[in-house]
């Protein structure tokens, strides 16, 4: 519930309360500076040209990749749950999935409880493929948090602790 405070300048300032504390817009601008513009740039900086390359010499689109470490990462996940978590159509999945079977790195199931649905989950080549990606990853990320000092490294580990707990409370 946001409440109106008063105008400066025009302007009108407003506050949410929240168990007892309150948000103001400058505080509500932070928020949506750091999760577009911050946090953007870090996803840019740490991991996209990383992707990019990888998919390149590996010949598979962002889509595919993203969905092979989901499920090295999660396990088997339904159709469903998967365009869900990567935010597509199932028409636009199916494609992906097709490919990804074709090159041997996932096997598409009928769901045990619900014959009408498919579970996806990696095959053999999926896991070693999934592997050697996180071995490459962590030594690209290695590289690139080099840069940062001891006590820089401390800060950005204890940040990104802090920022789990929160996110898990919303």
């Amino acid at each position: 519930m946001y409440v109106r405070i008063h105008k400066v300048r025009n302007l009108t300032i407003r506050k949410r309360i929240i168990k007892g504390g309150s948000l103001v817009e400058g505080e509500l601008r932070e928020i949506r500076k750091f999760f577009f513009k911050t946090m953007g740039h870090m996803r840019n900086h740490l991991f996209m040209d990383f992707f990019k390359r990888e998919c390149t010499m590996c010949k598979i689109n962002k889509n595919q990749h993203k969905t092979i470490m989901i499920l090295r990462s999660q396990g088997p996940k339904s159709m469903t749950t998967l365009c869900s978590m990567l935010q597509l159509e199932k028409g636009s999945f199916t494609t992906i999935i097709d490919v990804l079977t074709e090159k041997g790195y996932v096997i598409r199931t009928k769901d045990e409880k619900d014959r009408r649905k498919h579970v996806i989950q990696l095959t053999q080549n999926g896991i070693d493929f999934a592997n050697g990606q996180i071995d490459k990853l962590n030594e690209h990320l290695m590289k690139k948090l080099d840069e940062l000092s001891e006590e820089e490294m401390k800060k950005f580990l204890e940040a990104i602790k802090l920022l789990e707990e929160i996110s898990n409370k919303l």
